[in-house]
C-alpha cells in the first residue's frame, strides 16, 4: 500500500512538473495573437451607409486587438480581402495595402478602409466587403471565430447595429421611416459605432440622446406618421 501511494506521489510530481514545463513554453515561446474586437464571425460585422455623413467618400478605422502581452517593439499583421467580397476594389474601396504595423505598448490598433459612393449604384443595393486577418512572423491569429469579418457597405438607410440598446431606450421601435424623422429632427444621423455613440459629447452622451429621443417622442404625439410596412407609428415612454 505504501509502494502504491509513494508511486502515485512520483505520478502525480512528474504530472505537475510537465505542466509547469508546458506553462512555461506556452508563456514565454508563444506568439502574441491579435483579432478582430468588435465583429462577430458570419454576422454582417459593420454596415457602412453614406447616408450617415453625405458623402461620396470616407475612412473608416477597423479595431484590432493583441491576445498576450503588449509588444515590446512594433509588429506587423496582414489582412487578406475574401475571394468572396462583393465590393469592388477601386470601385467601392480602395485597394487595401498588404500589411499594417501594430504599434508597440497597444492594447488595441486599427488599420483604415477608405470606402467610395460609385454614384447612384448603391441607393439600392449594398456590396460587401469581406476581410481576414494573417499571422506573419511577429504576430499570431487569436481567437480563430475572431480573425474574419464582414464590412457592408451601402447608401440606404440602416438600422444602426446598437440600436436595440442602447437607443431604444430614448428612441423606442425602430422603423426607417422613424430613422429618417430622426435625422430631419436632430439635423444629423446616428453615428457608425456604439463606440462613437457613447464618445458623442463626452461624458454626458446619454443626456444628448435621452435629450433627443423625446424630442422625436413629442414629434409623434402631434403628428401622424406611418412605417414603411404601413403601421401607424406610436408614441413610446423615452428613457
Amino acid at each position: 500500500m505504501r509502494i502504491m501511494k509513494y508511486l502515485y506521489t512520483i505520478v502525480m510530481a512528474m504530472l505537475v512538473l510537465a505542466s509547469c514545463s508546458e506553462n512555461e513554453r506556452m508563456v514565454y515561446t508563444d506568439t502574441p495573437g491579435i483579432y478582430f474586437p468588435d465583429y462577430v464571425v458570419g454576422a454582417d460585422s459593420l454596415v457602412y451607409s453614406f447616408r450617415m455623413k453625405d458623402t461620396d467618400r470616407d475612412t473608416i478605422q477597423i479595431h484590432v486587438k493583441l491576445l498576450g502581452d503588449l509588444l515590446d517593439e512594433a509588429g506587423e499583421y496582414e489582412v487578406i480581402v475574401s475571394e468572396n467580397s462583393s465590393a469592388v476594389a477601386g470601385k467601392h474601396y480602395e485597394t487595401l495595402q498588404h500589411r499594417f504595423t501594430y504599434e508597440a505598448d497597444k492594447s488595441v490598433s486599427s488599420f483604415p478602409v477608405v470606402v467610395m459612393k460609385p454614384g447612384a449604384e448603391l441607393d439600392e443595393a449594398t456590396v460587401m466587403l469581406e476581410l481576414s486577418l494573417k499571422a506573419t512572423e511577429s504576430l499570431s491569429l487569436g481567437y480563430p471565430d475572431r480573425v474574419n469579418m464582414r464590412l457592408m457597405i451601402t447608401n440606404q438607410l440602416v438600422k444602426p447595429a446598437y440600436w436595440d440598446m442602447p437607443l431604444a431606450l430614448y428612441f423606442g421601435e425602430y422603423s426607417k421611416v422613424k430613422h429618417q424623422r430622426c435625422i430631419l429632427l436632430m439635423g444629423h444621423d446616428f453615428p457608425l459605432t456604439k463606440e462613437e455613440l457613447i464618445g458623442w459629447g463626452g461624458l454626458n452622451y446619454y443626456s444628448y440622446w435621452m435629450q433627443q429621443g423625446r424630442v422625436v417622442c413629442e414629434y409623434y404625439a402631434t403628428h401622424t406618421e406611418y412605417d414603411e410596412d404601413g403601421n401607424l407609428i406610436t408614441v413610446w415612454n423615452p428613457f
